[in-house]
């Protein structure tokens, strides 16, 4: 069993009727996962009658680190992670809203944590805390993840040293996780999996490609019409042209990008039908 949370809380940025459409997508797609809890956390009615769907009212527990409401609701999911261990004793995945699954994730049951960073080739340098950066391929995103109560209590010592010196991480969790695995670690795969910390497509399961570089062959771009009209199915599993020889498991859009995409033709034909 695999237990999933998101958040589907409106704070202005998007229409509630795209939230919950958005939503929608996310639950199709986690359906080709064998077996799964999914637990929401909202601010507005959501009304899905569904046993293995929780709903709970959102908590924001964020405090107002950022001077920016989708950074601070962004940060809370550890909060969030946090509060459910306590309350049910079970390591939570964290997915976003806008991520969609293409794949049964089952196997994911086997590991204690796992991320998955941008991948593919581009360096562009992207900034964490301090000047400290990090190439782009190998930053951590923020879509989909799972600690385990050990890491996340390294994570959050990690977080208070720097904000005991007033100081606050350019991106959110994103921009945490990156800096403990490059920079308090080494970030070499020996090195991480010494640590138990497992990269999807990086470290383990290097067959893999699920960050945003499936949508561009450089790797320097979000989610568009010309990368999903490169993607395409090879016996039931999600490619894209630029990657051939990876499989999609997990595909990594924005909200605005998804916004954009889900009523598209193409769209509908990989995800939908």
């Amino acid at each position: 069993m695999l237990y999933f949370y998101t958040f589907c809380v409106d704070i202005g940025r998007h229409s509630k009727v795209d939230l919950l459409n958005v939503l929608n997508i996310l639950i199709h797609s986690l359906d080709k996962t064998n077996s799964y809890k999914l637990h929401i956390f909202t601010n507005f009615q959501i009304n899905i009658n569904k046993k293995n769907i929780t709903i709970h009212k959102y908590i924001d527990n964020s405090v107002n680190i950022y001077n920016d409401n989708w950074l601070n609701l962004s940060f809370n999911k550890i909060n969030i992670y946090k509060y459910l261990y306590d309350n049910y004793n079970i390591d939570f995945i964290w997915i976003d809203l806008d991520t969609i699954v293409t794949y049964d994730l089952s196997y994911l049951n086997n590991l204690s944590n796992f991320f998955i960073d941008c991948a593919g080739v581009n360096k562009d340098p992207h900034l964490l805390i301090d000047n400290k950066f990090i190439p782009r391929n190998k930053w951590i995103q923020g879509n989909i993840w799972k600690l385990n109560i050990e890491l996340y209590n390294v994570l959050m010592n990690v977080y208070i040293k720097f904000k005991n010196k007033n100081m606050k991480f350019e991106y959110d969790l994103q921009s945490l996780f990156t800096y403990y695995f490059y920079f308090i670690l080494d970030g070499s795969e020996k090195t991480l999996l010494d640590n138990n910390i497992y990269i999807i497509g990086r470290n383990i399961k290097k067959n893999i490609l699920n960050g945003l570089s499936v949508w561009d062959p450089i790797g320097n771009t979000h989610a568009n019409i010309n990368g999903l009209n490169n993607l395409y199915y090879e016996n039931q599993i999600l490619k894209s042209k630029f990657y051939p020889n990876k499989e999609i498991h997990i595909v990594s859009f924005t909200f605005y990008t998804l916004k954009h995409l889900y009523n598209t033709n193409k769209f509908k034909e990989l995800f939908i039908l």
